[in-house]
């Protein structure tokens, strides 16, 4: 039974007007790279035969830290990106409601589908993150234990279809700076994951 640790990234650098982030190039702060060390002492005895992370520098750079005095590379994956916000990202609520008018509204009434200009739904996210999830604990031996170092959307994603949760419950799921979530993963649970 393939065990799956699944952590989000680290503190990012401070967004007080609390603008959109999606797929943009925010580092860590102090903070989330006294965050990344912590679980790089606490992990330190799980014997990883895989470590995957997002392709963005702020998973690539958390898991870089945690795994930095072990033998094994971060393998990155695009599938595991944050959302992408399209036209949104960097632009506060405010902007977006004076360059779109209405669609921070409509969001607000369908989350899960629907899409900002140039970007993806929750939805289109799923079905990015979860064959790509399936494909890479397949592929592990059968107790095999493996890190991924994604982000809130991705991790969101995958908690959701672990506890067998709907769209609604999708922002119930707590995902904090560097939570990490430990996950076994039966026959069954692989058989779930859509390919």
């Amino acid at each position: 039974m393939p065990v799956l640790h699944l952590l989000r990234h680290g503190k990012l650098l401070p967004n007080p007007e609390r603008r959109f982030i999606g797929r943009r190039d925010i580092p860590l702060c102090e903070e989330g790279v006294r965050q990344a060390l912590f679980w790089k002492k606490e992990l330190a005895c799980v014997p990883f035969r895989e470590i995957w992370s997002s392709d963005l520098p702020r998973c690539r750079e958390t898991a870089a830290l945690i795994v930095q005095d072990r033998p094994l590379a971060v393998t990155p994956e695009p599938a595991f990106r944050e959302i992408s916000l399209g036209s949104w990202e960097g632009l506060c609520k405010q902007e977006v409601e004076a360059r779109f008018p209405g669609a921070f509204d409509e969001r607000g009434r369908d989350l899960w589908n629907y899409v900002p200009s140039g970007g993806e739904s929750f939805a289109m996210l799923a079905r990015r993150v979860l064959p790509a999830l399936r494909r890479r604990l397949l592929a592990l031996p059968p107790d095999a234990e493996a890190l991924l170092v994604a982000h809130a959307g991705v991790n969101r994603v995958i908690l959701m279809q672990y506890l067998a949760l709907g769209p609604g419950d999708f922002f119930a799921l707590p995902q904090p700076y560097a939570a990490c979530t430990t996950l076994s993963y039966s026959p069954e649970d692989l058989s779930r994951l859509p390919a």
